[in-house]
């Protein structure tokens, strides 16, 4: 049931494109160390370069935990897991050694030239080293609705307020992305540094990301999509679903043949 391979082999790369999200564990070299797993989204986010190298964008965060473990000297382990949710059962794991590149370096501007997200404070690149896949048979079934706008909202509102102030006052604000990075994102828990504090610095720059705007509210999507027991009946277009009206039909029939006869 379970195999491994050397590097990513080509029946799989499809399937790891089309997945909508995905998990990296990742821990600190000391025993006594909090091990991290952290679910990622790929919307646009993950990429193949080779069988043997990926990259995804690294989007901020309360913790950084990943990008921790990975620079801590003599670490960099990491592994990337995704399961099928829909369709065949699968399981696929991809461990390698990760590199982090972050926001504002000469590397990632070339991994992420335009379009960056907001909120994007690094990518982290995965030499993979080994690939594994098991049966998923226990992987329960999930339905995809939507990805979520919120992170990307409250991203886009605070790289917006730190803009504003580096227009108005050469530096960014107390309330903004880079202040929050310096707050949340200089170390892990246990302590071992996080985003360089060049990254901080970097600040003199205005944050730059695709033309795209999120402005799409998840409770609203989420709500949308939820069904009443009158949409149940009548459709999502306000029609009466054929079932629904046979069923219906046959009962009024059944119901006037019994009183006809007793």
């Amino acid at each position: 049931m379970g195999r491994f391979f050397d590097e990513i082999p080509n029946f799989l790369i499809t399937w790891l494109e089309q997945q909508q999200m995905f998990w990296t564990a990742t821990a600190p070299l000391s025993g006594t160390g909090h091990v991290n797993l952290s679910p990622k989204c790929t919307r646009g986010t993950f990429h193949i370069v080779n069988p043997q190298k990926v990259w995804y964008e690294d989007m901020s965060g309360s913790g950084v935990e990943t990008i921790s473990h990975l620079k801590e000297p003599g670490n960099g382990r990491i592994t990337v897991l995704f399961h099928a949710f829909e369709g065949p059962p699968r399981i696929c794991r991809l461990f390698g050694t990760g590199t982090v590149y972050e926001y504002g370096t000469p590397e990632y501007n070339e991994f992420i030239p335009k379009n960056r997200l907001p909120g994007s404070r690094a990518v982290i690149v995965i030499d993979v080293h080994k690939v594994g896949t098991s049966c998923g048979y226990a992987i329960p079934f999930y339905e995809f609705k939507s990805h979520r706008n919120q992170l990307l909202q409250w991203a886009q509102k605070k790289e917006s307020t730190d803009n504003d102030f580096l227009e108005e006052y050469s530096e960014p604000s107390s309330k903004g992305l880079y202040s929050y990075w310096k707050e949340n994102n200089a170390k892990s828990i246990d302590g071992i540094p996080g985003l360089d504090s060049k990254t901080f610095n970097v600040a003199i720059n205005p944050f730059k990301t695709g033309a795209l705007s999120y402005t799409s509210d998840d409770k609203s999507m989420a709500t949308s999509r939820r069904t009443s027991p009158l949409t149940n009946l009548l459709g999502t277009n306000g029609i009466l679903d054929s079932k629904f009206l046979t069923g219906a039909v046959l009962g009024v029939l059944a119901t006037s043949m019994l009183v006809r006869y007793v």
